[in-house]
């Protein structure tokens, strides 16, 4: 393949990435965490540092966004756009990490596998760190490997053309999400292996890793923050509830999101197949010799040790393999084309990546085939807007999921009141209640919430003091709505 055609591919292959991410990138509600994404984004700089120690990721993100809705704008598809962007942009990284290790003709098949990724689109199409963090990190990946290239005096390895593009991004992805850990990991023990002989290299990227680490203690007082307070709604799971989110993966990284919605037995027997590819892949890694290209070691490693950690930390917590682990897209792509190329039949290889190709289309058609997602209010909104009076109140239980319609509010110009509280509980919204003494107001419960043992209550307890005009239910994703009127 010339160079001339080979740049011509990966920008057609880029484009067609770029334009399923933006197809439809407004036809889904902003969720609840899109939403909170904007609303941190409102917030000054010094606010979202703030607000971020409280929660549970870091604030490069909210920075971010924050910048990029001062210049265009917070509408779903201005804040979506960014995360298509980096999902997209992300190709030409993974088309150069994926040629020093395959030909130029088999690295293209890896870019079109990612390309196609329903998992990848998702993200690719939520106002979330998860495109953001996958950029960082395979960039990190990247300049780490044209860095080790070639040997570097340890006393003059930051002077090296890629080794402070290196640091930013792996500082930029660790200020980013959590999980870039796991990646940055990776790297490490890369390094200690590729140089457990030759101290001096060794000593020179110790002094690069110590770099990242220096710029990164700032943040070390609220990263040891949220790992001592976790998230309460986390549980411990037990072997076979890992081993089932290793099987649910699968399936999301060949579907999506949505097969849910879908002829489930298709589904069945599409993990099936996609199981066997990964082992097929798997075993042409282990078991079969390289043929002039250097093993793909970091790739591997970058790979595994966060597939191998998140199951790990899920015995303590559970986690959404489908949304942390949306960072090794890019990695599990090349993983297959390279497993499969080391079978030497391209007949076989050609084959089993034209029926993955067309089943991540049909996990894309199954993605573009819903309009929702969580919290999808629209309709409720919509509700409230063609029957609001001058001087309602809305009230929203729990407070935060407010955001959500004071979202749409401001976007669409609605004349509704901001509902919006200072503090989580029932109490503050019968305080509101009794202190804007309104005539007639509207009464949100989102079943969705933690605990909603006491909804029925709150209600009865208002019907004691307010007449209760009607009552409507929304079944959302993921459970139900309930919308109230009440007047004196």
């Amino acid at each position: 393949m010339n160079p001339r055609t080979e740049k011509i591919l990966v920008i057609l292959v880029f484009t067609v990435c770029l334009a399923l991410r933006l197809a439809f990138i407004t036809q889904k509600n902003l969720w609840f965490d899109e939403v909170f994404s904007w609303h941190l984004s409102l917030d000054s700089f010094y606010e979202i540092i703030v607000r971020t120690s409280n929660d549970i990721h870091p604030p490069l993100f909210y920075f971010t966004l924050k910048i990029w809705n001062f210049v265009f704008g917070d509408s779903v598809a201005a804040m979506r756009l960014l995360s298509s962007l980096f999902t997209s942009s992300s190709v030409f990284f993974l088309y150069s990490i994926s040629k020093r290790y395959l030909e130029p003709s088999k690295a293209m098949l890896v870019i079109l596998l990612y390309s196609v990724s329903p998992l990848n689109l998702y993200y690719g199409q939520e106002v979330r760190m998860a495109a953001m963090n996958l950029f960082l990190n395979i960039g990190s990946v990247y300049f780490l490997l044209k860095l080790m290239d070639k040997p570097h005096d340890y006393h003059r390895i930051f002077m090296e053309k890629y080794a402070v593009p290196f640091i930013l991004f792996s500082v930029a992805a660790i200020y980013t999400h959590y999980f870039s850990f796991f990646i940055l990991a990776a790297e490490l023990l890369y390094i200690i292996y590729t140089y457990r002989r030759i101290s001096k290299q060794y000593i020179a990227y110790l002094y690069l890793l110590l770099s990242i680490g220096v710029v990164y203690l700032i943040w070390v007082p609220e990263l040891i923050s949220h790992f001592s307070r976790g998230q309460s709604w986390r549980s411990p799971q037990t072997l076979s509830l890992v081993m089932h989110e290793y099987v649910n993966y699968i399936r999301d990284l060949n579907l999506g999101l949505y097969y849910y919605y879908s002829n489930l037995e298709i589904v069945k027997y599409i993990t099936y197949f996609a199981a066997i590819v990964l082992v097929i892949s798997l075993a042409g890694v282990l078991f079969r010799k390289n043929a002039g290209k250097d093993s793909p070691k970091l790739i591997l490693l970058v790979l595994f040790v966060p597939l191998i950690l998140a199951g790990l930390i899920s015995f303590k917590q559970r986690i959404e393999f489908y949304r942390y682990l949306s960072i090794l897209v890019p990695y599990i792509s090349f993983f297959v084309v390279y497993g499969l190329t080391k079978w030497n039949n391209k007949y076989f290889t050609t084959a089993i990546i034209a029926v993955m190709v067309a089943i991540n289309i049909y996990g894309i058609n199954i993605h573009y085939s819903f309009g929702f997602k969580n919290d999808d209010y629209r309709s409720l909104i919509t509700k409230i807007n063609t029957e609001f009076k001058p001087l309602d109140r809305i009230y929203v239980e729990p407070h935060f999921n407010g955001w959500v319609i004071n979202y749409y509010r401001k976007q669409e110009n609605l004349q509704l009141p901001n509902p919006v509280y200072v503090r989580y509980g029932w109490n503050e919204v019968l305080d509101s209640i009794s202190t804007q003494n309104p005539n007639r107001f509207w009464v949100v419960l989102d079943y969705s919430a933690v605990d909603t043992s006491q909804y029925h209550n709150y209600i009865d307890n208002l019907k004691k003091t307010y007449r209760m005009n009607e009552r409507t239910t929304y079944y959302l994703a993921p459970t139900k709505v309930e919308l109230y009127n009440f007047s004196k």
